[in-house]
């Protein structure tokens, strides 16, 4: 049997269709099935690189890490010359620009919100909890980077919250301004924005003295 991990036109045709079709909805169920059509490919060709609906959703996931443009975000988490709290302002603005910064992004999150049900199962949501776990990472490195370079420069003191559960917090945050971004009236909500990022930036880079 070849290596599931040797690159292949098939298994690139099949991780570019679940990629695609995240991007249509980012609700999307990601069933083998569903996935395998899209691609042109039968489900026994997608099993043979990817076995289990987690693997495909974990190769999917990880393939969009690679090619997530983030070279402007890590300029501002290393431009030293600002004050933590404004690059952090900074780092959620490009995140939220980069979820919902234009029409088609704006329609395809009210079709994923108009598609959300609460009765959803563990599988049909591992789409979304993996994109969502892969968010909260790159939020939680940036609060440990931006806290760890202010300790090295002062007697900065402990987080009021864990790296973890700020990077929650601000993922909640991100959430409900995205999902405003996608409601009727959001160009009179986006002017709000920019304040709410700053109180959520500035609580999750508070200390204990």
């Amino acid at each position: 049997m070849a290596d599931r991990q040797t690159p292949s036109p098939t298994r690139s045709r099949i991780l570019s269709a679940a990629a695609a079709m995240l991007a249509d909805n980012p609700a999307a169920t990601l069933s083998v099935r569903a996935v395998a059509e899209r691609a042109g490919v039968s489900t026994g060709s997608l099993r043979h690189f990817f076995p289990t609906q987690r693997d495909l959703i974990d190769a999917v996931v990880a393939a969009i890490t690679a090619i997530q443009p983030t070279e402007e975000l890590e300029s501002a988490l290393h431009d030293t010359t600002r004050p933590a709290v404004d690059r952090l302002v900074d780092l959620l603005r490009g995140a939220l620009r980069d979820t919902i910064g234009d029409d088609s992004a704006r329609e395809r999150w009210r079709s994923a919100l108009a598609a959300s049900e609460p009765t959803r199962t563990d599988d049909q949501a591992a789409p979304t909890l993996a994109l969502e776990r892969l968010a909260l990472r790159r939020i939680a490195g940036w609060v440990t980077t931006l806290h760890a370079e202010a300790a090295d420069e002062s007697d900065a003191g402990a987080l009021l919250f864990d790296a973890e559960t700020g990077a929650r917090f601000l993922g909640t945050v991100l959430t409900g301004l995205v999902t405003e971004q996608a409601l009727p009236g959001s160009l009179a909500r986006a002017a709000h924005h920019d304040s709410t990022l700053r109180i959520a930036a500035t609580a999750v880079l508070t200390t204990r003295r």
